[in-house]
């Protein structure tokens, strides 16, 4: 899966996963350890796409909408903040509008990454804070 395949970095049993460098434990279609994979991150990790009720439409499957869309990552203000991160060469206009109007439509907020660099899309307010804390390198998620 995308996930796996080190587009979100993670730390499996102390393994460091990130792009170029994928999960040891995947086999590139499954988990190889799945029945042993730890709470962290991996029991713990709910894909957008994947969720019973997700609203995203087949087309932003990961593999195929380049993103991975990470639903409620952290909360500002009381508001819940989604996430996408690439894949790969990462979203293209119609994926990143679809995002933005979503996070809209549903009074959501966004972090999202284009080009190696992150946006925050929402008020003016949460757009200056992301922006100061991606700045000072803090983690935000």
């Amino acid at each position: 899966t995308a996930c796996c395949d080190g587009w979100l970095k993670i730390n499996v049993y102390g393994v460091e996963v990130y792009p170029g460098h994928p999960c040891p434990h995947s086999s590139g279609h499954h988990c190889l350890i799945y029945e042993r994979r730890p709470l962290d991150p991996c029991r713990r990790f709910f894909c957008g796409w994947l969720v019973p009720t997700s609203p995203l439409p087949d087309w932003l499957r990961p593999d195929k909408a380049k993103v991975i869309f990470l639903p409620a990552q952290f909360n500002w203000n009381g508001q819940p903040v989604d996430v996408a991160v690439p894949v790969g060469d990462g979203p293209d206009d119609k994926t990143t509008q679809w995002l933005k109007n979503f996070a809209s439509e549903h009074k959501r907020l966004l972090v999202y990454r284009l080009d190696q660099e992150w946006f925050a899309f929402g008020p003016p307010a949460f757009q200056a804070e992301m922006q100061q804390r991606m700045a000072r390198g803090e983690k935000l998620w």
